[in-house]
């Protein structure tokens, strides 16, 4: 038996991926996870981490696990390896209280941006003592010394109902913590052996190479306005905070020479941009000459050819663009999508000098905003097929609880307030986006579905990936793509 004062639980994401999780899904270790983790401990208190993203207990095994611990405290993570992912993560949260943790006599508290944002309905349905309202660092390690529930008071960024009066109280907010105070992750915790890229992200020779998977942070927050994102919930404001260089690509030294990572994801919501950090970065990699497959995340107005030219050369293969309406100003400009006013380089520029860099891409684009109807999703999706994009992450418009999307749908009243959050689960069940002006929910998701279906059967994208990567990659997207998801809201 061991003696934890904190247990971190990070729920698993088959709820959301539903009849793709296990072949075509990727697992990501959890970077919250990971910092929350080496942060306490470094304040000299025993942490653990059980991974149910890897660790695949029964109900009766995760148990044990938990009692085995004997935890003072058990922190549950509403979170995806993206902090944006919260809102997701939340029905299996709520499915591991229901079915296990309310049952056990154990304080627990829930972690997450979600959670942050709707402190009172998580403790609602999951009866966890505590939400943690925010970044949580000192608030979690206070948590950890309190010595009862009058103590909480006391403590900032905390969420709970008094166990006497029944009523709700929020304390103060945290203030936000020095980042490069943040102690390195501690890896032998979350082994990158045990995680694996996503599929695209290891097209052509190496989709059986999808592990060992690891992923860096390099920065937390993001500074743009874009009214659907909720990247920033957790920080309770908009942030953009930067990690020191040699510090990440120290990091990297111990995923590369301990574990053998070659897959890397950056964590940051947006990585790529004119800074003399990413020059940094560059030059700091270039000098290991380390064999690396780096995916991230940049912005259309965040990138020029020779910045691109030397992430290729460190091994950046993949980049993410958030697209979003493609070409469509008026509906970028609806969302809140602000590119900078004069910009260099248009759509079609960026898309040329990344395949002339030799690096692919993933377009990012959102169907079913408010003013769109049949005709302009049909337009944003040959967009995509004009570019050919290695790879498409292809959404439905969500209305974020802690977003002004949330605000402007469910507030005014043009969309009920979710009962039940699994209907932000894209490839789930019961997933149910927002309606458009002129399209119900029903129709929205009908057609995303059979747009993405009918982008991978397109001839001239079919012999593109065939070229590029070869017949192997295009017998593994038939075979994915043939699995129908099953909607609720379709009629399944």
């Amino acid at each position: 038996m061991q003696n934890t004062d904190l247990l971190l639980i990070r729920v698993s994401k088959g709820l959301v991926y539903g009849p793709i999780n296990e072949e075509y899904a990727s697992f990501s270790p959890c970077i919250l996870t990971g910092l929350l983790d080496s942060f306490i401990e470094s304040k000299g208190f025993k942490v653990s981490i059980i991974d149910l993203e890897v660790d695949r207990f029964s109900k009766d095994e995760l148990r044990s696990k938990i009692l085995n611990f004997k935890p003072k405290w058990v922190g549950v993570l509403a979170t995806g390896v993206n902090v944006s992912a919260s809102t997701q993560s939340m029905p299996a949260v709520i499915d591991l209280y229901k079915n296990l943790l309310s049952s056990l006599k154990v304080n627990s508290f829930v972690y997450g941006g979600h959670p942050t944002v709707l402190p009172q309905r998580t403790l609602d349905e999951t009866n966890a003592d505590v939400v943690v309202v925010g970044e949580g660092y000192d608030s979690v390690c206070s948590l950890l010394l309190s010595n009862n529930s009058s103590d909480f008071y006391n403590i900032k960024g905390l969420a709970f109902y008094d166990p006497i009066t029944k009523k709700f109280s929020k304390t103060e907010s945290v203030e936000l913590i020095d980042v490069n105070l943040l102690p390195q992750i501690n890896w032998k915790k979350m082994d990158p052996r045990k995680y694996r890229a996503h599929n695209w992200h290891c097209f052509g020779d190496a989709l059986d190479k999808r592990s060992p998977y690891g992923v860096i942070w390099t920065s937390i927050g993001c500074a743009y306005p874009c009214e659907f994102c909720c990247i920033n919930n957790l920080y309770e404001k908009r942030v953009f905070r930067f990690r020191d260089m040699q510090s990440v690509v120290a990091e990297i030294d111990v995923l590369v020479n301990e574990y053998g990572v070659r897959n890397l994801r950056v964590y940051d919501e947006l990585f790529i941009m004119k800074h003399p950090r990413i020059e940094e970065f560059c030059d700091l990699l270039e000098e290991r000459n380390y064999d690396l497959n780096i995916w991230c995340y940049a912005r259309v107005d965040s990138v020029e050819p020779n910045i691109l030219k030397k992430l290729k050369k460190i091994g950046v293969n993949w980049i993410g663009y958030g697209f979003e309406a493609g070409d469509n100003e008026f509906a970028l400009k609806d969302i809140n999508k602000k590119l900078r006013k004069t910009l260099t380089y248009s759509n079609s520029d960026v898309v040329q000098m990344t395949r002339e860099a030799g690096i692919n891409m993933i377009g990012h684009a959102i169907l079913g905003l408010y003013e769109d109807d049949e005709d302009s999703i049909r337009q944003n999706m040959a967009f995509l097929k004009k570019h050919k994009f290695e790879w498409n992450n292809i959404y439905p418009a969500f209305a974020y609880p802690g977003t002004p999307f949330y605000k402007r749908y469910i507030e005014s009243g043009i969309e009920e307030e979710p009962q039940n959050w699994d209907i932000y689960s894209l490839y789930g069940y019961y997933c149910k986006p927002l309606p458009t002006r002129h399209l119900t929910s029903e129709q929205v998701l009908r057609l995303r579905d059979q747009l993405v279906v009918e982008y991978y059967s397109d001839p001239s994208v079919r012999q593109y990936m065939t070229e590029k990567f070869g017949s192997k990659t295009l017998d593994h997207l038939d075979e994915m793509f043939a699995i129908k998801l099953p909607r609720k809201i379709l009629g399944d």
